[in-house]
């Protein structure tokens, strides 16, 4: 059994727009799974659009990726990136989240990860640094 750390990181569009109960009861299942299986990430939400990073064991995050793209709860998932990494990027998060808004000034060079339709051919890098902007 290795310990081989990876990160996946994929956009998703919402099966309808979310309420702040939804989300909450939502992320709070979320983060009791995560802390039961060590895994760490971050979620954005914005107007039906998901991005999310997923980070853990890869023994752990292969099959959770799996229920993952199954959850009716949202469609056209998209896997932009899934690599080895050496250390989290993401570790005091079990699922760190943010519901952003359209004036949220750290969104400004990253509004296109959010057009009315979700852009296929999104770079992965940008992706994690959206990710890791919203972390701080």
């Amino acid at each position: 059994m290795s310990n081989t750390l990876k990160q996946i990181i994929y956009i998703s569009s919402a099966e309808h727009p979310f309420t702040d109960l939804e989300l909450s009861n939502m992320l709070a299942a979320i983060r009791k799974n995560n802390e039961q299986h060590n895994v760490t990430g971050m979620l954005l939400y914005k107007d039906g659009d998901f991005i999310q990073v997923i980070e853990g064991e890869e023994e752990v995050l292969e099959p959770l990726f799996k229920v993952i793209c199954k959850d009716h709860r949202h469609y056209s998932v998209v896997e932009l990136m899934r690599k080895t990494i050496p250390d989290r990027q993401f570790k005091n998060w079990s699922m760190g989240f943010h519901h952003i808004n359209n004036d949220d000034p750290r969104l400004a060079e990253f509004n296109h990860f959010f057009d009315d339709t979700i852009n296929h051919q999104v770079d992965a890098g940008e992706a994690l640094n959206l990710l890791l902007v919203f972390r701080e």
